[in-house]
């Protein structure tokens, strides 16, 4: 499958399911059956013939579901697709997890056994208070890191965030010994594509469990595809399945990191056997993520009013310095190697007319004077920047050795004066 194919394949309407879990689909308004999962006759004994038909109309075969409070005192008409709904049933002698959502004009009764070992960990636990008590971005993640490893206890568990052109990277990580380590991998943009982000945005945990399990079809009553957006049992993509297969694990879960509305970045868990996690346990994690998220969030409001107090003292410091000299030349000059630091740059050169002054790591004076050539040229804002300027495509120099990303700042309307981050 090639680029273009991953970036329109359907994931929301798989038609399937993985083999974990079961599904019953009923019509909103009419309460009536429009789709089950294949295997849903290893629960309830239904098949074609209960198309139209409400589970009230056989109370013997579904017992279970009529014993549930929570099922028969939900009104479906007035359910909001934000709201979801658990219950413990039993069926057949074992427990399950009951999950009723609606979306659109469908609801949907999810089921999966319960594994019990994993209900036994205490759901409220010191893990909360030790994410939202972190003092840095450092400790809140290593400390997410750390919760959803003891909720699922997968081989590796990576924070992966996406990066400004699309791209992610790996900024931290727990692995188990003997696992490799992905910690500070880039990965391009087209390795998560744009409908999955889109709908991991809306679906902010999901689990693979066994990438070599067959996915089990939905029987439907229309030919209209079942949107699964919001299921907690829907089958991966098989371009993913395979992307995993080639990684060496069996088996995956991630939770959505979302700040500010949008995909900051991912939790994401792989498992080199394979191996299923607990309903409650992903609803932990998943809290967790939120919690970091939020701490991240308050962190980061509390370093920018630090860093704009700390901007107004170094500008007055810098301010002065610069007035001590009798030009522009030689006060800029004077100073290149401090207001490198402000942006926290890894060069700066300053340009006043053919003169060039540099510090750190800077693109040759050749090569400085084509991009002040093009800075010059271009009808640029006084204050410039971007993180695509060795793309070919974008100014024509070619690639320039230094200059990734660069900053410009015009001191004057002739743009005889110019500063380069």
């Amino acid at each position: 499958m090639n680029f273009v194919d991953c970036h329109e394949e359907k994931i929301h309407i798989s038609g399937h399911i993985q083999d974990f879990g079961y599904l019953i689909g009923l019509d909103a308004d009419s309460q009536t059956v429009k789709f089950f999962s294949q295997n849903i006759s290893e629960l309830f004994p239904m098949d074609k013939g209960f198309f139209g038909k409400k589970i009230s109309d056989d109370p013997q075969a579904f017992r279970a579901l009529l014993d549930s409070v929570v099922l028969t005192n939900l009104d479906f008409k007035t359910m909001r697709e934000t709201d979801v709904f658990l219950d413990r049933i039993e069926i057949k002698g074992k427990p399950f997890h009951l999950t009723i959502y609606r979306y659109l004009e469908n609801v949907f009764l999810e089921f999966e056994q319960i594994i019990e070992h994993f209900i036994q960990k205490n759901f409220v636990t010191k893990k909360y208070e030790n994410i939202h008590n972190a003092t840095d971005s450092k400790d809140i993640w290593n400390e997410l890191l750390n919760s959803v490893y003891e909720a699922v206890e997968y081989d590796r568990i990576m924070l992966y965030r996406f990066l400004e052109d699309g791209s992610g990277k790996v900024i931290a990580e727990k692995v188990k010994s003997k696992v490799e380590s992905f910690l500070h991998l880039h990965y391009p943009e087209n390795d998560i594509p744009r409908q999955a982000r889109a709908l991991y945005l809306k679906k902010r945990k999901r689990i693979f469990s066994n990438v070599y399990s067959e996915p089990v079809p939905i029987i439907s009553s229309t030919d209209a595809a079942v949107d699964l957006t919001y299921s907690s049992v829907r089958a991966m993509s098989p371009v993913h399945g395979q992307y995993l297969k080639n990684t060496g694990v069996a088996s995956s879960f991630s939770t959505s990191i979302v700040i500010n509305n949008k995909l900051w970045g991912m939790v994401t868990c792989q498992n080199i056997e394979p191996k299923h996690i607990d309903l409650v346990n992903r609803i932990r994690a998943e809290v967790f993520t939120v919690i970091a998220a939020n701490a991240y969030t308050s962190y980061k409001s509390k370093q920018l009013l630090a860093d704009s107090i700390e901007l107004d003292r170094k500008i007055v410091a810098l301010k002065a310095k610069l007035m001590a000299y009798d030009n522009l030349e030689n006060s800029l000059f004077s100073n290149v190697a401090e207001m490198q630091e402000y942006p926290e740059a890894d060069g700066l050169a300053i340009i006043v007319g053919h003169h060039i002054r540099t510090s750190g790591q800077v693109p040759s004076d050749e090569n400085i004077l084509k991009i002040v050539q093009y800075a010059r040229e271009n009808p640029l804002k006084n204050f410039y920047a971007t993180n695509h300027f060795s793309n070919p495509q974008q100014t024509n120099l070619g690639r320039i050795e230094n200059a990734a990303g660069v900053m410009f700042g015009f001191t004057d309307d002739k743009r005889n004066e110019l500063l380069i981050w």
